[in-house]
């Protein structure tokens, strides 16, 4: 008679376990479904096509911030930064992020590229993480006029530039753009005025 009454409280007791199992799967699963519910219901309509016309940036971004990089007497650039949702770059899954730099001097690629690596340098990055974009880069980025407008689209894993809102080339990475925007925002950023700038509130 013990015996029967110990083996049906372990059936009981099983029978309880994988209850709670299925009840915390359930959990975790609807979890992932509200997530993805919540990802859909944020997630603005992909924006990446060939040309960045102004109507997109009108109708999916939110502005957070704009600066002017000037060097003694000369300014070299005016940046904007969006993201679609308001928050700062990189703060969930689903945001986009646009980041615009109008050039009021000419630039080579070289320098672009050769500023950009002193940057990443001065934020003491390995240069095994940013070494494969180096090449990409200069595949990609043009000889600058003054006047042009480059900019930078992040959605999902990959990255677009853009040169005066007409596509001329795009990075598959799930890193790249935030290692590039941190040359801006880090905090320890070499022009911390400009971060200020950009993020502005949401420092």
């Amino acid at each position: 008679m013990s015996r029967n009454f110990s083996y049906g409280v372990f059936l009981m007791m099983m029978l309880g376990t994988l209850c709670s199992s299925a009840q915390a799967s359930n959990d975790i699963a609807a979890d992932n479904d509200k997530r993805m519910t919540q990802c859909r219901a944020t997630e603005q309509t992909p924006v990446a096509t060939d040309e960045l016309v102004p109507s997109i940036t009108k109708q999916h971004f939110q502005l957070l911030g704009s600066a002017k990089f000037s060097v003694l007497f000369w300014d070299i650039y005016q940046s904007t930064l969006l993201t679609s949702d308001g928050q700062a770059p990189f703060s969930n899954a689903c945001q986009h992020a646009l980041f615009e730099i109008r050039y009021l001097r000419d630039i080579s690629k070289k320098e672009l590229l050769d500023n950009t690596i002193e940057q990443w340098r001065h934020l003491s990055l390995k240069e095994q993480d940013y070494q494969t974009f180096v090449p990409m880069l200069e595949n990609i980025w043009p000889d600058i006029q003054a006047g042009d407008q480059l900019s930078m689209l992040s959605q999902a894993n990959k990255t677009i530039f853009y040169l005066n809102r007409q596509s001329i080339g795009e990075i598959d990475s799930a890193t790249f753009a935030q290692l590039f925007l941190a040359i801006w925002l880090d905090e320890n950023t070499s022009e911390p005025k400009l971060r200020q700038q950009l993020l502005g509130e949401l420092i």
